[in-house]
């Protein structure tokens, strides 16, 4: 009956030290996603407005083409959607 005890309680110990190595890599995990999206988010920050001080630039010409500033738009529109995407998941991490 001994051997039993002392089997479950090693048993026991070996597996609450598994969930706590468990517990550390998943904040691991979370703590470098948390980086991974703030990287990502200067990023496009930095591009949104890149993109947005060219089209500032091209409005002023008379003669720049429509097609031209359409498709900055565009682009404008998909990094703006890109920041609003990372902000949700910096959110959803919190």
């Amino acid at each position: 009956m001994k051997k039993y005890v002392l089997f479950i309680m090693v048993v026991g110990c070996l597996i609450s030290c598994g969930n706590k190595r468990q517990q550390e890599v998943e904040r691991f995990r979370m703590k470098v996603r948390s980086q991974f999206l703030e990287e990502k988010l200067a990023e496009a920050q930095q591009e949104l407005a890149r993109t947005d001080s060219i089209m500032q630039k091209r409005g002023i010409d008379v003669d720049s083409t429509p097609g031209y500033l359409d498709s900055l738009e565009m682009a404008a529109d998909v990094q703006g959607a890109q920041i609003r995407y990372i902000h949700k998941k910096q959110k959803d991490l919190q």
